[in-house]
């Protein structure tokens, strides 16, 4: 830090950056651990996750996006602790590349809570994840929720009742075209990326909402994906972080 600068930004600057050490402590993440997240989707989320490890300069080796094998949360939380089992075995028979981690540091899983809440089993999906040591970054009712918080803000709107009333919601808040599709997901996706850091302060708010009113989780509208976002920040080295 340049000794140049008047003494109170100093000051400032090193309680800046003090409090950010403090606040991924208590997250559990260190600068520079790795992640495996498993998305259920397979274009959107892995697009926003790959370009947001672009946005924290996050190397490679940190984030491996896998897009689950079937679109249910109970075979995208299976799709995590197979590949963490798969990573053991080859990191014990000496079978990994020099750019890959001796082992990930933390395991999520990004899936929608909608069908799940309503076949009755999520109850079921919250209980295999913490048998297979995988954590969920769950929306409700899906992804869409958390990029319509990048753009609306803070929401607890009670018309999002599925997945094609989330998709619908977050085509009118652009005022253009949206869908899953790869291409159209391309080139909207990084017109969210620049407003990530107010969708986590949006999300966590939501949180708390629900929290003060007692909503059975999971609640809807509401997303854990800021969490995710939140110690994917705390991983990358000080300077880089955006919270």
């Amino acid at each position: 830090m340049s000794c140049d600068l008047p003494w109170w930004q100093v000051a400032k600057a090193q309680s800046l950056e003090r409090r950010a050490r403090e606040a991924a402590a208590a997250s559990g993440v260190n600068a520079g651990d790795a992640f495996l997240i498993v998305t259920e989707g397979t274009v959107t989320e892995p697009i926003y996750f790959e370009l947001l490890r672009q946005d924290l300069q996050l190397v490679a080796v940190r984030i491996r996006v896998e897009p689950g094998r079937a679109s249910h949360p109970r075979h995208v939380i299976e799709t995590a602790a197979a590949e963490v089992k798969e990573h053991a075995r080859r990191s014990k028979k000496g079978l990994l590349a020099n750019t890959e981690p001796a082992k990930f540091d933390h395991v999520w899983a990004v899936i929608d809570a909608d069908v799940a809440v309503r076949d009755g089993i999520w109850n079921e999906v919250e209980a295999l994840a913490k048998v297979r040591k995988v954590k969920l970054a769950h929306s409700t009712p899906c992804f869409e929720y958390w990029l319509l918080l990048h753009i609306q803000g803070f929401t607890t709107r009670g018309d999002l009742i599925d997945g094609d009333t989330a998709k619908h919601a977050v085509k009118h808040a652009l005022g253009m075209e949206y869908s899953t599709n790869e291409e159209t997901v391309r080139a909207i996706i990084p017109s969210f990326l620049d407003k990530w850091p107010e969708a986590v302060v949006h999300g966590e708010r939501v949180r708390k909402h629900h929290e003060a009113a007692a909503t059975p989780i999971p609640a809807n509208p509401s997303t854990e994906v800021c969490t995710l976002v939140r110690v994917l920040n705390d991983s990358a080295p000080t300077h880089l972080r955006r919270l």
